[in-house]
């Protein structure tokens, strides 16, 4: 059997390939992928070859979507024609490695790669939403992880899609979320969506800032990885404050960060790798109750039966422009 894959060559360049797929073993089923999703920050790091343990060439990517076409003798947990979500799979062209591996066609792999998402197909807008359930994940687990409650202040660095539904989350807990980012486009469109949003340009920001939180933000949650933001963000956290850091810190030169503003101010510094069970639990009933609102937050779909359309999707997340957010790719013919 052959696939079409989105493959990374080298840093910086993506094309389409043909690849070829083992025959099915007694543990494996074989999923036809019906949509999948750009991991932004991920799969750039990876695109850029700084992401850990990444190779070239590969296949990235893990927002993915998919029915079951067949299942080996010792599958018992998914029958025929379920929808689940995963990128384990595998191929004979042994030099291309799988970065998760969520933007191919077809795929072959053990069951134990892929959760159940339905018996029955959803609608599409319930495949797009759901397709991002590892990524609004990672929100679920900070919020989680820093125990974000009613009434405290939330300082979010960065309005990429982890600290959009990181805002979410915190204000279904009662919280107030404040984003900041540095791209006017990214503003515009958040504040029209009713997100308070401030720019790390404006001349006013510290001001503004203490304004909003007097006594200083209860925690301060980086989902960048700029040092310098960082640093100057820590100036704004009240004395015990949580300090969450969420970013992908790879340039480790350029992400160093003021310890000792941490230690005057007592900070508590968490980190989050992943997500847990019961992360994934609550982030697809949320997005399925329409609590987490996902579908705003994508701003491109894409035909993925034509390779141009695989291609403009990396070439936004390559050149960062025009303006985007969530993309998706339509795979079902």
């Amino acid at each position: 059997m052959k696939t079409r894959a989105v493959v990374f060559p080298e840093p910086n360049r993506f094309e389409v390939m043909a690849l070829t797929l083992p025959a099915p073993g007694p543990r494996d089923i074989v999923v036809r992928t019906l949509v999948s999703a750009i991991s932004p920050g991920t799969e750039r790091w990876i695109l850029r070859g700084k992401h850990m343990g990444c190779r070239f060439p590969c296949v990235p990517g893990y927002h993915r979507i998919g029915i079951v076409e067949k299942r080996g003798k010792e599958v018992s947990v998914f029958q025929q024609g379920d929808v689940v979500y995963g990128s384990g799979g595998r191929w004979e062209e042994e030099k291309i490695i799988s970065m998760w591996g969520a933007h191919m066609g077809l795929s072959v792999g053990d069951w134990g790669g892929y959760r159940f998402v339905a018996s029955s197909m959803p609608n599409m807008l319930e495949l797009e939403t759901l397709a991002f359930t590892i990524l609004a994940g990672v929100s679920n687990r900070g919020m989680n992880f820093a125990d974000v409650r009613a009434d405290q202040k939330v300082l979010i660095i960065g309005g990429g899609l982890v600290g959009v539904c990181a805002a979410q989350l915190a204000g279904l807990r009662g919280a107030q979320a404040i984003l900041l980012d540095k791209d006017p486009e990214r503003i515009e469109y958040l504040t029209k969506q009713g997100y308070t949003v401030l720019s790390t340009d404006d001349a006013n920001l510290s001001k503004r800032l203490t304004e909003i939180a007097p006594t200083g933000f209860d925690i301060v949650h980086d989902t960048v990885g700029h040092a310098a933001t960082t640093d100057q963000m820590l100036q704004h956290i009240r004395t015990h404050g949580i300090l969450l850091l969420q970013a992908q810190y790879f340039d480790k030169a350029a992400c160093a960060i003021d310890l000792d503003q941490i230690k005057i101010r007592e900070l508590t510094v968490k980190t989050t790798c992943g997500i847990r069970e019961e992360d994934w639990r609550e982030t697809m009933t949320n997005i399925r109750e329409r609590r987490l609102k996902i579908a705003p937050l994508i701003t491109h779909r894409f035909d993925a039966n034509e390779d141009i359309n695989l291609l403009k999707g990396y070439e936004l997340l390559h050149t960062g422009k025009p303006f985007n957010l969530g993309m998706v790719f339509h795979w079902s013919e």
